[in-house]
C-alpha cells in the first residue's frame, strides 16, 4: 500500500509542469516530511508496543510455568539469566510449592539436549556417562539424608561437563556448610500458594482441563467454590490444589458445574458443605428454610442432652417455640425422652 508522504511527493512531481507557485510547491513539500515523520512515529510506537507484549510474556512465564505474582516474574528473570550456566543451582520452596517443576522447565529451557535426571541413592557417575548434557536434580534434599548429602557433596567437589547440578530443599539450614557454600551464588526461591493467590484461579483453570481430559474448564466451577479456594491457606501448596481438582473431577464426573458440596469439609468447613447440599437438593425456599431450621434444632438439642432451656436460649427462641418445632419436624431422641405439654419441659 502507498504512503500518505509518497503520495504527496508524486502530487508535486505532476504539479512540477503546470504550477510555478514556489509557496505551493514548498508548503507540500513540508507536508511530506511531516508526513514522512508521522509514519517514522507510527511505526516506532508499534515497535514499542510489540516489545512491550514480548516482555509480559516474559514475566508472567518462564516455560510451562505461568505467575501473575511480581516477586514470582522477577524469579523468572532470574532464571533466564542462570538456565545456560553450568554453575549448580538451587532452588528453595515449601514442600508442594513446584521446585521440581520449576527445575524441569529451568531444563527444558536451556539448551541441553539430555535427560532429566532426579538423583536416586545409589547413582553412581558411570549411570550418567550416556547422557550428556544432563540436569542432574536432588530433590527436597535434608539433613536427614545423610547419603544423599554425601553424593550431592561428591557431584560439586568433581564437576561434570555431563551433567549439571539442580538441587531443592525447604531452607539453607537442611544443608551442610560446604554444600550450602558451592550452591549459594545462584538461588531461586518459589513462593508458597498462599503469598502468590493470583494464581490460584489460572491453576484451577489448568487441573480442570488435565483431569477432565479437557471437557471442562473453570467455568464449570461457581464463584462460590472459587471463592472458597481463593480464601483457603493451602499448607501443602499447589500439590495439595491439585490433588484437591483430581478428587472432585474424578469423583463427580457427570457434574456440569462444581459447588460447595463438591469441596472438601477441610476447604469449607463441614457446616457451609451442608449448608450447600440443602440448598442444592431443596426445589424451594421454603423447603430449604425448614430443612436448615431441622437441622439446627436438632443439632442443638443432641449438643445440650435435650435441655429445652439451653437450647432455646442458644436458638433464640421461647421454650413453647421450640417443642412446636420438635413436634412439626416430629424430632424423637435415640433414647426415652418425651414433652410435657403442661410443664413445659422435657420429660
Amino acid at each position: 500500500m502507498e504512503s500518505l508522504p509518497h503520495k504527496i511527493e508524486k502530487l508535486t512531481h505532476r504539479m512540477n509542469g503546470s504550477v510555478r507557485n514556489q509557496k505551493i510547491k514548498t508548503s507540500l513539500l513540508e507536508l511530506v516530511q511531516e508526513g514522512q515523520k508521522l509514519e517514522d512515529e507510527l511505526m516506532l510506537r508499534e515497535r514499542y508496543l510489540e516489545v512491550l507484549k514480548q516482555d509480559l510474556h516474559v514475566k508472567q512465564q518462564f516455560g510451562f510455568i505461568f505467575s501473575k505474582n511480581e516477586t514470582m516474574q522477577r524469579m523468572f528473570q532470574l532464571a533466564e539469566k542462570y538456565k545456560e550456566s553450568d554453575h549448580p543451582l538451587l532452588i528453595l520452596g515449601e514442600k508442594g510449592s513446584g521446585k521440581e517443576a520449576f527445575a524441569r522447565a529451568i531444563h527444558l529451557k536451556s539448551t541441553k539436549r539430555g535427560p532429566f535426571i532426579v538423583f536416586e541413592p545409589g547413582m553412581k557417575g558411570t549411570d550418567l556417562e550416556d547422557n550428556l548434557e544432563a540436569s542432574l536434580y536432588f530433590q527436597d534434599v535434608t539433613l536427614t539424608q545423610p547419603q544423599i548429602q554425601t553424593a550431592l557433596l561428591e557431584a560439586l567437589r568433581c564437576p561434570s561437563k555431563a551433567y549439571r547440578v539442580i538441587v531443592s530443599t525447604t531452607r539453607f539450614s537442611n544443608l551442610e556448610p560446604e554444600v550450602h557454600a558451592k550452591l549459594k551464588s545462584m538461588v531461586l526461591e518459589v513462593l508458597p500458594l498462599r503469598s502468590r493467590k493470583e494464581d490460584i484461579l489460572h491453576l484451577v483453570d489448568v487441573f480442570v482441563r488435565e483431569f477432565s481430559k479437557n471437557e471442562k474448564n473453570i467455568q464449570n466451577v461457581s464463584p462460590s467454590a472459587l471463592n472458597k479456594l481463593l480464601e483457603y491457606s493451602w499448607p501443602k501448596n499447589t500439590s495439595e490444589l491439585k490433588l484437591e481438582i483430581k478428587r472432585m473431577v474424578m469423583d463427580f464426573p457427570q457434574i456440569k458445574m462444581y459447588s460447595l458440596q463438591h469441596l472438601s469439609e477441610k476447604i469449607v468447613g463441614s457446616s457451609i458443605k451442608e449448608l450447600s447440599h440443602i440448598i442444592e437438593t431443596c426445589d424451594t425456599l421454603t423447603d430449604a428454610t425448614q430443612s436448615l431450621e431441622r437441622k439446627m434444632v436438632f443439632e442443638a438439642l443432641i449438643k445440650h442432652n435435650w435441655n429445652k432451656s439451653k437450647v432455646s436460649r442458644e436458638l433464640g427462641i421461647s421454650r413453647s417455640g421450640l417443642i412446636q418445632k420438635v413436634n412439626k419436624y416430629k424430632i424423637q431422641p435415640s433414647y426415652p425422652f418425651t414433652f410435657s405439654e403442661t410443664n413445659r419441659r422435657i420429660i
